[in-house]
């Protein structure tokens, strides 16, 4: 019987395990058997590794994440320390469950809070949903309101809770935190995308770098966060549409290719990612 790592190596381009430093401890991601997810062909996590695992063992690094970092408006400027499944331990936020990203690249001058998708949509704000008996803790606007399940007021039921977001709003998005927004600008999965732009302002804040955030994704007509990139990840209404931007994994690796010297191992990392692209797109979107 194949053992879950063997499965998972599997499933990995072989020059990104070097990346994974203890396979056992290693934050996998988890099904509900407690069985780790990164064995099938549409893993999120799996395809992330795929290709910044590469990058980080690679001697292109330096190279590429400079290109990535022009691409998305920061200075570029190596040595890049690349951290795979990275939690905010300082909890800039205030988040009692801080965020945690499926990579952190930060150089001399940036840091790059780095999301990445496959064939699934971005997440959404648990407070508007009903949850067992519970009532909803937030009427799905930002309106003076007050938690049914804390009794506590305020215009955002995570204000209420301590947790930072509508600190650095005003700044990433350029919205005024003192006036009502109907329905919350934030609804969706555009929740997602805020967390990690308003974590990379914070970041970038706390370390004294230019901070900013990618929203990565496999590019495929029949993934959602893939069509949602093209037409925008936000609601075009709202300001502030450049605080996250949408990359591909195809965009990415045409990069390494154009700026790194081992196009062997990045002609090899396109095949892998195009071959995994269009399996999943034949086969279940769930993750």
């Amino acid at each position: 019987m194949i053992s879950d790592f063997q499965a998972v190596r599997e499933n990995l381009y072989p020059a990104s395990h070097g990346a994974i430093e203890d396979w056992e401890t290693f934050p996998w991601h988890r099904d509900r058997t407690n069985r780790i997810q990164a064995y099938k062909v549409h893993s999120s996590q799996a395809i992330a590794i795929d290709v910044f695992g590469t990058l980080k063992t690679s001697t292109d690094c330096d190279r590429i994440f400079d290109a990535i970092a022009e691409r998305v408006g920061v200075a570029p400027g190596g040595p890049w320390a690349i951290t795979l499944e990275w939690t905010d331990t300082d909890r800039l936020l205030g988040e009692p469950r801080p965020t945690q990203v499926d990579a952190l690249a930060v150089g001399s001058a940036a840091a790059l809070v780095i999301e990445c998708k496959f064939t699934e949509p971005g997440g959404q704000c648990s407070q508007t949903a009903v949850s067992g008996f519970d009532e909803r803790q937030c009427n799905g606007s930002y309106v003076d309101q007050i938690n049914p399940g804390n009794g506590v007021r305020s215009q955002c039921a995570l204000t209420g809770k301590g947790i930072r977001y509508w600190e650095y709003i005003p700044t990433v998005f350029a919205l005024d935190p003192g006036v009502d927004h109907t329905p919350c600008p934030f609804k969706g999965d555009a929740y997602q995308w805020m967390r990690n732009a308003v974590l990379a302002a914070a970041l970038g804040k706390h370390r004294n770098l230019q901070g900013a955030a990618l929203a990565v994704f496999a590019d495929h007509p029949s993934f959602p966060t893939a069509r949602k990139a093209k037409r925008g990840l936000m609601d075009p209404s709202l300001p502030g549409q450049s605080a996250i931007t949408p990359i591909s994994y195809q965009q990415i690796i045409a990069m390494a290719c154009q700026v790194g010297l081992d196009q062997e191992l990045w002609n090899g990392l396109a095949a892998w990612v195009d071959h995994k692209i269009a399996t999943a797109a034949m086969g279940s979107p769930s993750r």
